[in-house]
């Protein structure tokens, strides 16, 4: 059978036609004879994902985008067709997230394997996600910063703000006063430091004597530890020997004898009994004191003038001295026992 010329050019133009289409999708990712599987996931936003797009597990591509389209509900959402080329089986729970595939924001999708044991079927829809951009994370960490670093910069203009209001020139002149002030006490103190510096180096070495006193004190003391404890023991005897003692009883005791001893000199001061007559009567005590400065002169007299009172003299005849005279005698043999008593005790 003779095929005719525009048959065979015919099928050469279909082959040819059949190849541009099958080379076309290749070149786009695309295989016409490969096995499909078609899953779906639903978005708010893309963030400029495309048709063609990889799709990749742990980095190994497993697949592409197959479509994007809205929802059909009307929410504006985005329908990610996702055809999964490869037999590796995925489970129900994996996550397809959009990601940014290099540094100029290309956009791709990677799916994260769920631990569910249940393997996904053809057509079913994944779990959805966004992965921030490198600027949405970097103002994501800034941000915080920022509202931070705003609020301080209003604190610290407001600070500024009070602080102008409030230096004005009295307080300035306070400020200064203040200041003035301080640098005076601190050259006190600086001086007080120095003086106290130079008494100390004066006084080192009785410094070094106190501290060999205050050694020698302490080895006396340890050498004489038998000594000190029997003192605290016998002190401790006799705190013992007091705590004995029945002080309420002998407290009672000399509160009933100071209560008789009260009434007593009650008595004396009304003029009850002998002594109390004696203690409150004038009289008698003017008679007493009359009566002892009669007989001191009686003695006096006895004395200078004894032949008015003895019969004979061993030595003779003795003068009498009169009164008056007898005073003024008595009177110069005390300053002289005066006199006398007081070499005595310069000597000694």
């Amino acid at each position: 059978m003779k095929i005719s010329k525009e048959f065979r050019i015919g099928l050469v133009a279909l082959v040819a036609l059949v190849l541009l289409y099958w080379g076309f999708n290749f070149l786009k990712g695309k295989d016409l004879f490969e096995k499909k599987r078609i899953y779906y996931a639903v978005y708010d936003k893309v963030d400029g994902l495309s048709r063609s797009r990889p799709v990749t597990i742990n980095g190994y591509q497993v697949g592409m985008v197959e479509n994007i389209y809205f929802h059909p509900d009307g929410s504006g959402r985005l329908m990610v067709q996702i055809n999964m080329t490869n037999d590796f089986t995925i489970s129900k729970g994996t996550l397809a997230r959009i990601y940014s595939e290099d540094l100029l924001g290309g956009k791709s999708i990677e799916l994260v394997l769920g631990v569910e044991n249940e393997p996904a079927e053809s057509g079913d829809t994944l779990v959805s996600d966004i992965q921030l951009s490198l600027t949405e994370e970097v103002n994501k960490q800034v941000a915080p910063l920022k509202q931070k670093a705003e609020k301080l910069i209003g604190s610290v203009d407001t600070v500024l703000i009070l602080i102008s209001g409030f230096l004005n020139n009295e307080t300035q002149n306070n400020f200064m006063e203040t200041f003035n002030s301080l640098r005076r006490s601190f050259q006190v103190l600086e001086h007080t430091i120095r003086t106290v510096d130079k008494t100390v180096s004066n006084s080192q070495e009785d410094l070094q004597s106190i501290i060999g006193n205050l050694a020698s004190i302490t080895a006396n003391l340890e050498e004489n530890n038998d000594e000190l404890n029997r003192a605290f023991n016998n002190i401790g005897n006799i705190t013992d020997s007091l705590a004995q003692v029945r002080f309420a009883e002998t407290f009672q005791s000399l509160n009933r004898t100071l209560v008789a001893t009260e009434d007593i000199m009650k008595q004396i001061s009304e003029g009850e009994g002998s002594l109390g007559l004696l203690v409150n009567d004038e009289e008698l005590y003017n008679n007493l004191q009359d009566a002892t400065e009669q007989m001191n002169l009686l003695l006096q007299d006895v004395r200078y003038n004894p032949k008015r009172y003895v019969n004979f003299s061993v030595f003779g005849k003795s003068e009498e001295y009169s009164r008056e005279e007898i005073v003024e005698m008595e009177k110069k043999r005390k300053e002289k026992e005066a006199e006398i008593k007081t070499d005595t005790e310069v000597k000694n």
